[in-house]
């Protein structure tokens, strides 16, 4: 499910249907009506963490040791 928000303002707008044009102009939308710049995520991307994710499962002190 393809999602989009913006850091500026917290806006948040999701795609449940088969528009994929949906979302676009809901990010589209919004960028004219505030100049804000806004982030588009696919389900997918939210899954899995890329290779350049910080490993947070250490505390700071241990990333040093290691």
């Amino acid at each position: 499910m393809p999602s989009a928000y913006c850091g500026e303002c917290g806006w948040q707008h999701r795609v449940d249907g088969d528009d994929p044009g949906e979302l676009s102009r809901a990010m589209i939308d919004h960028f004219v009506e505030t100049g804000h710049s806004v982030e588009r995520r696919d389900a997918e991307e939210r899954g899995e963490p890329s290779s350049g994710t910080a490993d947070r499962s250490l505390e700071p002190s241990q990333k040093k040791e290691q």
